[in-house]
């Protein structure tokens, strides 16, 4: 293969892969320094001039939810997650590879089924149109950071199986 010619697939999973997993931790932190900010402004209008945020709470809230989803996306795809591996550690390769399959495609099975659950409670809260109490902001949004958080988790997964089968 020369220089010039196109990338094999697997480069084009993994380059749209780190991109994504790159994108999300920058939005999971700044996810956090918004919390750190939002938290301070309100400790110091409390304490200073007796009137914090109503809606502080709410949003940082909010925040956590997207830096926490957006933050699995990452860890899923660099493989980074916590995980007792003692009994797996200790069988042939061949089945290591091979629980190591079962275990992943059960697990991307189980996201699917909660992302269908996910998704149909976001169309429902966006129908709805419910709000959110101090921010008044549509409930469907913060929702949505799990169902699009596990969805990219699910294709984390799946694209990590593929490039396994590659190699």
């Amino acid at each position: 293969m020369s220089e010039t010619s196109a990338p094999a697939p697997s480069g084009f999973i993994t380059w749209l892969c780190d991109g994504i997993s790159h994108a999300c931790l920058v939005i999971a932190g700044l996810s956090l320094l918004g919390i750190v900010v939002i938290n301070g402004a309100n400790v110091v209008l409390r304490y200073f001039f007796g009137s914090p945020f109503s809606w502080a709470e709410e949003l940082m809230l909010f925040l956590m939810i997207l830096g926490v989803f957006t933050g699995a996306v990452a860890v899923t795809w660099r493989n980074l997650h916590i995980r007792i591996d003692t009994i797996v550690d200790r069988l042939p390769p061949a089945w290591r590879r091979a629980v190591s399959v079962v275990a992943t495609l059960a697990s991307i099975g189980i996201l699917a089924v909660v992302v269908v659950a996910s998704s149909r409670l976001v169309a429902l809260l966006q129908e709805m149109d419910q709000r959110s109490d101090a921010l008044n902001a549509p409930s469907w949004i913060p929702q949505s950071f799990l169902t699009i958080g596990l969805t990219l988790v699910a294709l984390m997964m799946a694209a990590r199986l593929v490039l396994s089968f590659r190699h």
